[in-house]
């Protein structure tokens, strides 16, 4: 920027200061209410309504706090009325005003009208309110006495009449207190933060901050190793209400503190948040990552899915944040993104950096192909291959490293995807240049799906799932893609271990299912990929996620899933050197649970999880240990459980000391237990079996069997491979 435009944009600022911040509602004006819990008439918020016969009192005006200067009706204890309409009229003389803007003080939630017109909302669910819809969530402690800021179009401010309408929602019925205040500013003043601050396009040596102010200002940025060793590091002098600080230069996996301000310095309303910038590329270091898919509807279901993830993750935050798409319902418009996304996720936000994609719901008020639209305007995301991976050249589609993770964005609804176009050209160039050992695929159309959304059907999603699945799999699969994760149907849906299924689920082989266990460490065994780095057709694990707010219907039957759930949750993503560990957080707690490892090292492969009593049968093992162990013997043994496990010349074994560890010890190399004690071959190889005769016996059925293999040399055990299980059958 030049001398001159810099001269130019401070005196902006000096001008802009003398336009004194004017009062035009204050605090304490007088409000009209109706408080009996009964909608007063469909058309109480338009300014011709005449609410004469309505109460009036001073804000603030409530109950049950004994700070009120008005009490309301709170009807019959256990019984309180869920509405309360407020509405303020006053006179301008001219019409317009300069940047004016609302502040509210609400205790549960709020929706505000000027003129009646919807000008913001906080705490309620996106959509068509009534008298009884509920406020998202309880509003308690210091959260009471916040106020929560909504700019206005000065078009809808008239000369004349004007009126301010609100109406207050509580949680419940069982509400103690409500409280309600709200004043009208404009011209010049003390800015408030309306949005964020929240983090994007993440790297191991910077990102962005982002925020909104109510009114324009200049965007400064201090950063520090604790709040009180911040220092400014970005500084633009240009007046706006969205801003963006982009910080480089940064140490990698390193935290920050940081505050957000303008020429004043760091605003007073705002606490110092923290950034921690990225690992470097390729370093190993545990991650974690939450996924939510189809969050933003705004509303108490979203709430509790959050605070179940907090429960979770206490202790142990995500490193990143995904977003599956239909980030914000119904439209994705920019209020319905203030009310679905950042009030809820605002503590996340403000100290993780979150990807996202985009999905239908989005693309009601935004576009890929210009780039515009809330959505858009809203998240920024790498384009030039600034966070790893090969430029894009587009927000609409594109990718990024965190440590040892590669993770590709697609735009499943918006953008050609054939395979020849643009997107997945794009995506083959930048698979053959990734060199991070796991893969993860996110966007927000399913290839597979019987939920809400069935992927089955060619004329669902207008064909979305069906192109995914036959164009852009194949490209993923021939890359050794791990996970794919998507939303879109409202369930959660986890696949097997499949490769090579890009058809309807009629044409589902048996030889596409690389493993059909449950992929659990404590239940069928892990889901292993024997090959670690990017090595094709090793198998992927599908995971439909669209249950962060919203549960939907559908038959939950495809083959390909292992489970399929219709509940409310998110998924958690735990990725440590060679094994990802994955957790869907609902209501009941952990509702499912995979894990995936790849390599060749401990790794004990079943190919049958149950075997019948009345019947009989046979379990096989592969077991690979890698060439480094070539030449050594192995052992099998089992047990009837795997914790707490034992410890033998300093190897942790993860089975019982029970008896039937003593019984397969003894029948090792036996008729029941084949080739259990031998030598491993030149990569590292063996192959076992247990085979049981007809056992007639139903007491056994539903019981487990443990087995893990040892591997040792002349100077003692070396390795414990994983213990996998073996359920009895009718």
């Amino acid at each position: 920027m030049t001398a001159r435009a810099v001269a130019l944009a401070w005196l902006a600022i000096a001008a802009a200061e003398l336009v004194a911040q004017q009062v035009v509602v204050p605090v304490g004006a007088v409000w009209r209410y109706a408080d009996q819990g009964v909608l007063p008439a469909i058309d109480w918020m338009l300014p011709g309504y005449d609410d004469s016969a309505w109460s009036s009192g001073p804000a603030q005006l409530g109950y049950g706090d004994g700070d009120e200067a008005t009490v309301v009706a709170s009807g019959p204890i256990g019984s309180a009325h869920t509405t309360t309409w407020f509405r303020h009229t006053f006179s301008l003389i001219g019409g317009g005003m300069t940047a004016p803007r609302l502040r509210v003080l609400c205790d549960d939630g709020v929706v505000c009208y000027v003129n009646g017109i919807e000008v913001g909302r906080h705490n309620l669910h996106n959509g068509p309110v009534g008298p009884t819809s509920p406020a998202s969530i309880a509003i308690s402690g210091n959260d009471e006495g916040a106020w929560h800021g909504f700019v206005v179009d000065p078009s809808l401010l008239v000369g004349g009449t004007n009126v301010i309408a609100c109406e207050l929602h509580q949680v419940g019925p069982s509400t103690s207190d409500a409280s309600f205040a709200c004043e009208l500013l404009a011209g010049a003043g003390p800015a408030h933060v309306i949005r964020g601050p929240y983090l994007q396009n993440g790297t191991p040596s910077g990102g962005i901050v982002r925020w909104r102010t109510d009114v324009p200002t200049t965007t400064q940025l201090w950063l520090g190793s604790s709040p009180t060793t911040l220092a400014l590091v970005v500084s633009d002098p240009v007046l706006r209400r969205d801003h963006e600080a982009r910080v480089t230069g940064l140490p990698a996996d390193t935290t920050f503190h940081y505050a957000i301000g303008d020429a004043g310095g760091p605003f007073a309303n705002q606490a110092t948040a923290t950034l921690r910038t990225l690992p470097p590329f390729g370093a190993s270091r545990p991650l974690r990552l939450w996924v939510l898919g189809d969050a933003g509807w705004g509303w108490l279901p979203q709430y509790v899915v959050r605070d179940l993830y907090r429960q979770f993750a206490t202790g142990r935050p995500a490193d990143a944040l995904l977003l599956l798409g239909d980030n914000a319902y119904p439209f994705g418009t920019d209020a319905e993104y203030q009310a679905g996304v950042f009030d809820v996720y605002g503590d996340e936000l403000r100290r993780t950096f979150s990807w996202s994609t985009f999905g239908n719901h989005d693309a009601y008020s935004a576009a890929s192909a210009s780039q515009t639209g809330a959505y858009y305007d809203l998240f920024s995301l790498p384009t030039v291959g600034e966070a790893g991976g090969v430029p894009s050249g587009t927000e609409a589609w594109y990718s990024f490293d965190i440590g040892q993770v590669h993770f590709v964005c697609l735009d499943s609804n918006d953008s050609d995807r054939s395979a020849g176009g643009p997107m997945l050209t794009w995506l083959q160039a930048d698979l053959a240049a990734r060199t991070a050992p796991w893969l993860i695929a996110f966007f927000h159309h399913p290839p597979y799906s019987a939920g809400s959304h069935r992927s089955d059907d060619p004329l669902d999603s207008g064909g979305r799932m069906t192109d995914l699945r036959q164009n852009a799999l194949p490209i993923l699969e021939a890359a050794g893609v791990d996970l794919v994760l998507s939303g879109h149907s409202h369930g959660y849906e986890r696949s097997r271990l499949i490769d090579g299924h890009y058809g309807t689920s009629s044409t589902l082989q048996p030889s596409m299912v690389l493993d059909r266990g449950d992929g659990r460490r404590l239940g069928d065994g892990s889901y292993h990929k024997p090959r670690p780095g990017p090595v094709p057709h090793q198998g992927t694990v599908y995971v439909v996620a669209g249950s962060a707010g919203w549960i939907g219907g559908g038959t939950m039957d495809h083959p390909a899933m292992q489970v399929s759930l219709v509940s409310l949750g998110s998924l958690v993503l735990d990725i440590d050197g060679d094994r990802l560990d994955a957790s869907f957080v609902g209501l009941g707690g952990v509702e499912d649970s995979f894990t995936l490892e790849k390599g060749p090292p401990r790794a004990l492969v079943r190919e049958q999880p149950r075997i019948s009593v009345v019947n009989g049968g046979r379990q096989d093992w592969q077991l690979a240990a890698g060439p480094q162990h070539a030449g050594r013997f192995y052992l099998i043994a089992g047990s009837t459980g795997t914790e707490p496990g034992l410890s033998l010349f300093g190897v942790d074994v993860p089975l019982n000391a029970d008896p039937w560890l003593q019984l397969s010890l003894a029948l090792a190399n036996g008729g029941i237990y084949q080739n259990t004690i031998g030598v491993l071959d030149a990569g590292g190889r063996a192959g076992a079996a247990l085979v049981l005769p007809p056992l007639n016996d139903p007491s056994l059925v539903g019981q487990a069997l443990w087995h893990a293999f040892v591997v040792g040399d002349g100077s003692g055990l070396v390795l414990a491979s994983n213990a996998v299980k073996m359920t009895f059958g009718p």
